[in-house]
């Protein structure tokens, strides 16, 4: 079954029956029996998440130049790590049959949902692709953001351009490329900023835009906002692009999507501080980060930590978003729940891991 790096029985009892209703009831049992094989052999429109195999960011798939690197590098071979936690799941063109959610549901360690609550439908699954790739790629930027500007780097950022909606008002004004400087009359330079000036407003409403193009500056007035998902909005993608001051590398293969942003921003700063974050244990954890520091929630959070139990981690760093979906938690494994990069950091350094509040199973 191709897939993307990315139970209850019912116990039946049998009647007592007398002969004036053996015939029927064989008939009804037999047409039930048929009912359930086809079912078992039908493709269903459903997604198997199972766990991954967690990495060690602390190994070589973060680098940093010499002069920047911890006194401690040369330790973290043999001392504690750092897990990023990946899962399996198929692909929006596998057929998934009734007999494999079965098989799922009674192991425990896999997870079924709807395909359309994963995948969005009619989207061509090389869309999908390349959107999960945009988010590794962008997850990786805003770590590395995140990590130097905690330890007191200056990160120059801009917020680019890099598609739009055909129905946005902006959609003749303002094109791919364009850097916007100021929004209602405040300079902006991050995704994020744009993001919560828009959020205070409803559909229906204008802002008014300032942007770079060439070098220019250009007014962008009364721009009508449009209605999505989650509240006005522009109709314009954007991204944010960082000038960093120092060469940061993150090297990881066939992964998609933007949860590992969390441990990423753990991972670069453990290995340029002289503090000893992990201090010799196995930890593990998942969750976004945007430029704010803000830890988002994930997908297929109970499976990252199947997984990551099953390399030995101890403590797993989950969004606290994440907390009320959590049905099971492998047993030794403690979740501790953090909304942003100052939690997990302070959840780290505590003395006194054990005393931390904790997701609870609610299972």
């Amino acid at each position: 079954m191709p897939r993307f790096t990315l139970a209850r029985l019912l116990n039946s009892r049998r009647d007592q029956l007398t002969p004036l209703r053996t015939r029927p009831s064989k008939v009804i049992t037999s047409i039930l029996l048929l009912a359930l094989a086809l079912a078992a052999l039908l493709p269903l429109p459903y997604v198997i998440f199972e766990p991954g195999d967690p990495e060690n960011v602390l190994g070589s798939m973060i680098t940093v130049p010499k002069e920047f690197q911890s006194k401690n590098e040369s330790e973290f071979k043999q001392g504690g790590k750092l897990f990023l936690t990946t899962v399996y799941v198929t692909t929006p063109k596998s057929k998934v049959f009734g007999f494999e959610i079965l098989k799922a549901w009674i192991d425990g360690d896999e997870t079924v949902l709807p395909r359309d609550s994963v995948y969005p439908e009619n989207q061509p699954a090389s869309e999908i692709k390349k959107q999960e790739s945009q988010e590794m790629t962008g997850s990786q930027e805003s770590a590395i953001f995140n990590a130097l500007t905690f330890l007191g780097y200056e990160v120059p950022s801009r917020a680019k351009i890099v598609d739009l909606l055909k129905q946005s008002d902006a959609h003749d004004r303002v094109k791919e490329g364009d850097l916007i400087v100021a929004i209602d009359g405040q300079e902006v330079d991050r995704v994020e900023q744009i993001v919560d000036a828009v959020r205070e407003k409803n559909s229906g409403d204008s802002v008014s835009l300032v942007i770079e193009r060439d070098g220019e500056r250009i007014s962008i007035p009364q721009v009508r906002l449009m209605e999505n998902s989650l509240g006005a909005a522009i109709g314009i993608f954007l991204t944010t692009t960082f000038d960093f001051p120092i060469d940061v590398k993150i090297r990881i293969k066939d992964t998609g999507g933007p949860s590992a942003g969390l441990i990423f921003t753990l991972g670069v700063i453990e290995k340029m501080t002289e503090e000893d974050l992990v201090r010799g244990r196995k930890i593990a954890g998942t969750g976004t980060i945007n430029t704010n520091g803000e830890v988002g929630a994930i997908g297929g959070i109970e499976s990252k930590m199947i997984g990551a139990r099953r390399e030995g981690a101890t403590i797993f760093l989950a969004p606290f978003d994440n907390c009320d979906e959590i049905r099971h938690i492998p047993k030794g494994l403690q979740v501790v729940p953090v909304k942003s990069l100052k939690e997990a950091i302070a959840a780290l350094r505590s003395k006194e891991p054990a005393s931390l509040p904790g997701c609870q199973a609610s299972g």
